[in-house]
């Protein structure tokens, strides 16, 4: 398939489509972020330097390309993303070499093959509707009016606060929390840990960096799972903390929402903002998101089971 950049820099929407190959004719290019590192181990990617100008050569790159596009299409279960900026020219050039190169389509029969492909898709309801995106999580956090404080409870004994408040056991005593899951655990400004609460208060660390490449997701039924022992201890409250309380410790909280309390992603946000400020970062939404894609086609194969 062949599109603009926008979606080849959506990650999440190419795993949803089941893309396993990105070919970028516009590599390098102003506006154009593909590379290896941005697509990381779950896609392979090819870049071809491409300028869409009237003096740039592009048929150097017909026949690799195209062998690239067929290998790919030969591989079980691979499907492969052809893009360039706008998706019109440079692409959709590869994307019609490869058909006269492989198929032995005529140029006038490739361009109706493509031009049929893009027309089905355009109607099709899934392309129509879509899927909720990073920018449609982020637009309902931009709801949120709240000014950001040292903790909240935005469930019942769960509680989301900052480093500040976490340091501080007299006031913890006294809101009567019981244990502590720590997202930014050993990390500077956060000197929490079991012997720093001493036996009162059951701790538990993870060491989550609030960047754009780090794997939260790995830790998402770990501290669900802490977050759900707390809540059904007899008088259980837990403070889940970051740093400034507002992306990886949310992060947890909405994953533990969605995966014990059966809520979807935007609920469980517009849950949460009701009474905090947050704002994950844009690639914890993006995991987020994966997480409710998992747990909604869970959902509905328990369906098709009963």
């Amino acid at each position: 398939m062949t599109d603009t950049r926008c979606m080849a820099h959506d990650r999440h929407g190419l795993w949803k489509l089941g893309i396993t190959n990105v070919l970028n004719a516009a590599h390098g290019k102003t506006h154009c972020q593909g590379s290896h590192a941005f697509y990381g181990t779950a896609m392979d990617y090819y870049g071809v330097p491409a300028n869409d100008l009237p003096t740039f050569d592009i048929s150097p790159y017909f026949y690799p390309s195209a062998d690239y596009i067929h290998e790919v299409l030969n591989t079980p279960g691979a499907r492969i993303f052809v893009h360039c900026a706008v998706g019109v020219s440079r692409s959709a050039s590869l994307v019609l070499a490869y058909l006269m190169i492989h198929h032995r389509f005529t140029l006038l029969d490739a361009i109706r093959k493509v031009k049929e492909s893009s027309l089905k898709m355009a109607a099709s309801p899934e392309h129509t509707h879509g899927y909720l995106s990073v920018r449609d999580l982020e637009n309902v956090l931009d709801t949120c009016k709240l000014d950001l404080t040292q903790i909240d409870e935005v469930w019942p004994n769960l509680y989301i606060g900052n480093v500040a408040i976490a340091q501080n056991r007299t006031a913890l005593q006294r809101l009567g929390i019981t244990h502590i899951l720590n997202a930014a655990h050993s990390k500077q400004g956060s000197i929490g840990d079991q012997r720093f609460y001493g036996s009162g208060v059951v701790y538990c660390g993870i060491p989550a960096d609030d960047s754009t490449h780090f794997d939260l997701n790995v830790y998402f039924r770990p501290a669900a799972d802490f977050i759900h022992k707390a809540l059904k201890q007899t008088d259980g409250k837990i403070l889940v903390h970051c740093i400034m309380g507002m992306s990886r410790s949310s992060t947890l909280v909405l994953a533990y929402l969605m995966l014990y309390q059966r809520l979807p992603l935007c609920s469980a946000i517009k849950r949460v903002i009701r009474k905090r400020a947050i704002y994950p970062n844009r690639n914890f939404l993006a995991l987020l998101l994966d997480l409710d894609l998992q747990l909604r086609r869970k959902k509905r194969k328990t369906c098709l089971i009963l």
